[in-house]
């Protein structure tokens, strides 16, 4: 009843509104770092989402999970704060889907996906989210690509601080100058929160006879943090340079499921990372280089268990791009990247290591006005399991000059094997070949503005399919082993609704997404096997998001919203505890900036889950009822 009453204002508000220039902060052009096609939003041929950095910030605080899930066309599969989160686009796991820094996949090398809760959110300034792109653009994940831009401030400097519910402490620093050529940025951040909620849970009880309803609290599971972030840059007529360095540490308790508490479990994470860009125009043509260094801790212990897990992760990456005018209607991106990763674990014999070379090239041709094809190729080779291709095919054809837009594409992609799937003691598999899908995406994008109105809408269409997929699977008492076994289609549609109304000091911006996604096993993985034909785990055939952003003067206020329908925790559907109750979120969000001078202070109120929905994303790891945060800037701009 909730939803339909939510759903039928929201069309009500947004169709009288219909029948009346924005805030440039939100429809300036943004450069798409998704993909590899250097060309404005309009004219890509896949979808792209892009989140500002007013939405990432109306959140208060936390990660870029929370930020997902509200505003972009991916399901998070979170365990509840302090918890590990991940994402899925389209049906495609975690470990088929890249984050991207600057271009370089922040995947872990020995788990293959990124947990997303390693990543705050006041150190990101944009996100984009590619869901139809392949990996001939950055490799090695076929399922999305979802790319971070990092927060760099300009000529100002700024301190905030957050409090919140269940002992939730996030102070921040920022700071950017420009001196002639240079540029110099720094963002801070410090977080402590105990994330010590109350849940729900039903538990047998004699006294009673048959379960009862009692509430618990949520133990172990406190998270500390630092991060910083140093930018440098320098720029003269067509030459331009930057380097950024980000640091992170983590201490996370680790509270385990609530049938099965892990006490005294903790882990600790932390990361070094530093990416280098030169870009320069030789002769006409651009040319860009650049050299990404990571490395990543991830030690976990659990003593009740026996359990003292610790690795290291570490990778070089080259990267140099080269775009080519070769004619009026004709460019071309070509790129060569090497690489070289390695990770000392405890749980290994010994070092496991990988060496990546790969060539890719990307056309872009118009053979007439308002037809752009797009193609790719890559080829990869590394020195742990040979070669792997990919390519992809696309086209954006303008059917109304700047309003009406088709497009598409169909794209051959693989998966390289994790060193988990390869090196594990005794059950890793060296024989693994890559996983290699097929994916299809076409859609039709009306775009439209008008004195004090903008529109559009976007239906997407896609169809994928899975072939070698790689699955752990018993092999007789409590060991796993993975293997090229598994098959599976995704198919699907997405359609996105954007609504604008500006009048002088007001500006109303309306969002609206459906996802609908069917994702199956086509093929029995083993004689037998009950999955074949049904719905992934942890994998919602309907999702619905909504959002509503208000601005009047120096008054922000921010509304999102997410129907999320049910999910299966078991492959073949016969948990008992299966299908997971369907569930609504909403985060509601108001500020108010107040100048004096060059001054500013800005005080922030945000309630998260508005609705005190009580609710599980993934079994047994419940999620907070209603909470609230404050949160305070104060921040002075620089002449």
């Amino acid at each position: 009843m909730r939803l339909l009453l939510f759903i039928t204002v929201f069309i009500s508000f947004s169709s009288a509104f219909a029948q009346t220039q924005p805030d440039t902060v939100i429809l300036k052009e943004i450069t798409v770092k998704a993909t590899r096609i250097h060309q404005p939003l309009l004219k890509q041929p896949i979808s792209v989402t892009t989140i500002n950095s007013i939405k990432i910030d109306a959140l208060s605080g936390g990660t870029i999970s929370e930020v997902l899930n509200a505003h972009a066309p991916v399901y998070v599969r979170t365990n509840g704060p302090g918890g590990l989160s991940t994402l899925s686009q389209r049906g495609y796991s975690s470990s088929q889907t890249q984050i991207l820094w600057n271009g370089f996949q922040l995947n872990h090398s020995m788990l293959g996906l990124t947990d997303l809760s390693l990543i705050p959110a006041f150190a990101v300034g944009q996100i984009t989210v590619a869901s139809g792109n392949g990996n001939t653009s950055f490799g090695e994940k076929g399922g999305g690509t979802v790319a971070l831009q990092t927060k760099e401030p300009e000529n100002e400097l700024g301190v905030s601080q957050t409090i919140g519910s269940f002992n939730k402490s996030i102070t921040e620093t920022y700071a950017g100058v420009h001196l002639g050529k240079w540029s110099f940025s720094l963002v801070t951040g410090l977080e402590k929160s105990d994330n010590n909620f109350g849940y729900s849970t039903r538990e047998f009880n004699n006294e009673a006879g048959g379960f009862i309803t009692v509430r618990k609290q949520r133990s172990n599971n406190e998270v500390s943090s630092k991060t910083g972030i140093l930018s440098i840059g320098w720029k003269e007529h067509q030459k331009n340079f930057i380097s950024t360095f980000w640091l992170y540490d983590a201490s996370n308790n680790i509270p385990g499921g609530i049938s099965s508490p892990s006490p005294q479990a903790s882990q600790e994470d932390s990361y070094f990372r530093w990416m280098s860009r030169f870009t320069t125009t030789t002769f006409g043509q651009k040319l860009t280089s650049k050299l990404y260094v990571n490395r990543q801790k991830l030690d976990f212990f659990n003593p009740a268990s026996n359990i003292d897990s610790r690795s290291t992760s570490n990778s070089v990456i080259g990267d140099v791009e080269l775009l080519s005018e070769l004619h009026q209607t004709l460019d071309l991106v070509s790129s060569l990247q090497i690489g070289h990763s390695y990770v000392n674990a405890s749980d290994y014999s010994g070092k496991a290591d990988r060496s990546q070379f790969s060539l890719q090239t990307h056309p872009h041709w118009q053979p007439v006005e308002r037809v752009n094809l797009y193609g790719g190729l890559r080829f990869d080779y590394y020195s742990d399991f040979k070669e792997a291709y990919s390519a992809s095919f696309g086209t954006n054809i303008e059917i109304l000059t700047d309003h009406l837009f088709l497009k598409g594409q169909i794209s051959r992609n693989f998966v390289a094997p994790t060193f988990n799937d390869l090196y594990w003691p005794g059950l890793g598999n060296p024989d693994l070949n890559p996983e290699t899908n097929i994916k299809y995406e076409t859609g039709l994008l009306l775009d439209q503005m008008f004195s004090g109105f903008a529109h559009s809408t976007e239906l997407t269409l896609y169809d994928g399919i899975v072939e070698e997929g790689i699955r752990w699977l018993p092999i007789g008492g409590s060991d796993f082993r993975p293997v090229n076994l598994e098959s599976a289609r995704l198919f699907g549609f997405e359609i996105k609704e954007n609504l604008q109304f500006w009048s002088r000091d007001f500006h109303l911006d309306l969002q609206t997404t459906l996802l609908h996604t069917k994702a199956t096993l086509t093929e029995p993985r083993f004689e037998g096997d009950r999955a074949e034909d049904k719905q992934l785990r942890y994998t919602p055939e309907w999702q619905l998001k909504a959002s509503a952003f208000l601005k009047w003067k120096s008054l922000v206020s921010v509304f999102s919203y997410n129907f999320t329908e049910e999910r299966f925790s078991s492959a073949d559907h016969q948990s008992p505890f299966d299908p997971l109750p369907s569930y609504e979120e909403a985060t509601w969000s108001t500020s108010i900036k107040i100048k004096k001078g060059n001054f500013g202070i800005s005080p922030q109120f945000t309630v998260q889950n508005l609705f005190d929905e009580d609710y599980v994303v993934i079994l047994d790891y419940p999620m907070p009822g209603r909470n609230y945060q404050l949160k305070l800037t104060i921040n002075y701009k620089l002449n």
